[in-house]
């Protein structure tokens, strides 16, 4: 397992203490699964993103031919 050293300011150092009631461990444990969690939202946003991407370029590039020609067809659509 690796480490981090994380700087807080003093109010909020504070209220983790309060929370935790001094209990270092307890602090770290609730540090860690925070950014465990916010990390794991992270990248559900940018494969959610990624894929909407990849659908409108794909939506676009179907939409660049007038119905009918030969390179509409040439995209599946029709030939």
């Amino acid at each position: 397992m690796n480490t981090l050293t994380l700087e807080l300011d003093d109010e909020n150092h504070k209220r983790l203490k309060k929370i935790f009631k001094g209990d270092e461990k307890a602090m770290s444990n609730f540090a860690a699964k925070v950014l465990a969690d916010e990390l794991t939202k992270i990248s559900a946003n940018k494969r959610k993103m990624d894929s909407t991407k990849n659908n409108t370029d794909l939506n676009d590039y179907l939409k660049s031919s007038k119905p009918g020609s030969r390179s509409y067809g040439t995209k599946g659509q029709g030939w």
